[in-house]
């Protein structure tokens, strides 16, 4: 490399502007926000510009290492989502740390008959601080409100077994 290419990348690393190792722009790191409402089953490279390619994911379902396993859970899941998106309420920052507080809306076939689904949940998040990339997502919300009470004789179960614990209150 001659000494001229590396002033200039010198100087665009230090401008803040991005450089893959072949010298391809790289984009910036996706917010909460613009991730979540960006992602569907034909935006699943979102999943670089988000999470680093060591991440460590969990939710009610499954705990994943590595940005792969990720791509791959997102792939599945949204492969019957007909519309998905996320109502962001509040947003609490520390250091590196982020919780997200939100309502998914979501529509998929076979799910709910169609109709469309609210959940509650929060996610926390940990970001590598020069990347901006999430090493760490874990994703809190009730699986009973998502998918056991929508099924036919476990939902009948479970909100039963709810209302009695709510009247003995």
């Amino acid at each position: 490399m001659n000494k001229m290419v590396s002033v200039w990348m010198v100087f665009l690393s230090l401008s803040g502007a991005a450089y893959a190792a072949e010298g391809a722009p790289v984009q910036p790191a996706l917010s909460v926000e613009e991730f979540f409402n960006g992602l569907n089953k034909d935006t699943m490279d979102l999943v670089d510009r988000f999470y680093a390619v060591d991440t460590h994911f969990l939710d009610p379902v499954v705990d994943l290492r590595g940005r792969e396993a990720v791509r791959k859970y997102y792939e599945n899941l949204y492969r019957n989502v007909e519309s998905i998106r996320f109502e962001f309420s509040g947003m609490v920052q520390q250091g590196d740390d982020q919780v997200a507080f939100w309502t998914m809306v979501l529509r998929a076939k076979g799910l709910n008959g169609g109709k469309e689904v609210r959940v509650i949940g929060n996610s926390h998040f940990r970001f590598e601080p020069s990347t901006r990339l999430a090493v760490y997502h874990r994703d809190y919300f009730d699986m009973g409100e998502f998918i056991y009470e929508r099924l036919p004789v476990l939902g009948g179960l479970i909100r039963y077994i709810k209302s009695r614990f709510s009247q003995s209150n």
